[in-house]
């Protein structure tokens, strides 16, 4: 198909679409499937004491369990790991304060073996990380809001003592998405 007749059938398909709506809105695309309201879920904002790192994890219901999303930038290249960290608190230097890493009861695996690594190229970024864990919810008796998540430098899920150093690198407490918006 030439340019002009993909420009001609997209302009036709806006044109359509957007009769469905009430007053020009989108509520007339909700049914069809191209636009979706959705449930904001729960946010951890990464952020670090010792270094640039930035970013969010969010978690949504999905299944028998939540779909969670990774964005984070200013990394160094190399391999890393998120684990789902005990507590909510992500106060001290070292990371310290989020406990150590949490797995859901009756999971197979630890919390440090829990969710698979990653790794940031020379860009310092990663978006494409999604990944299912089953076994617990964004809010009820299973949640896991409340709880951090934590980057770690490398290929395991370390532990931490006060005042010593680790491989912990950013950190983020669950919240309700909306308080986020």
């Amino acid at each position: 198909m030439c340019a002009h007749a993909r420009h001609v059938v997209f302009a036709v398909l806006v044109a359509a679409l957007a009769g469905c709506g009430s007053s020009g809105d989108l509520q007339g695309l909700k049914g069809i499937g191209a636009y979706e309201e959705r449930d904001p879920g729960l946010v951890a904002q990464l952020h670090s004491r010792s270094s640039a790192v930035t970013g969010a994890v969010r978690v949504y219901d999905y299944r028998e369990g939540v779909q969670i999303q990774l964005a984070v930038t200013n990394l160094m290249p190399g391999s890393y790991r998120l684990a789902l960290h005990e507590r909510g608190n992500c106060s001290s230097p070292n990371l310290f304060s989020a406990g150590p890493a949490w797995a859901p009861p009756g999971s197979t695996k630890s919390g440090a073996d829990l969710l698979p690594g990653f790794t940031a190229g020379q860009e310092g970024q990663v978006s494409g990380y999604v990944v299912y864990l089953k076994g617990v919810r964004t809010s009820g008796p299973n949640s896991i809001k409340g709880r951090s998540f934590v980057i770690h430098y490398g290929d395991l899920v370390g532990e931490a003592f006060p005042g010593q150093p680790n491989n912990r690198i950013a950190c983020g407490v669950l919240v309700d998405g909306k308080a986020i918006l």
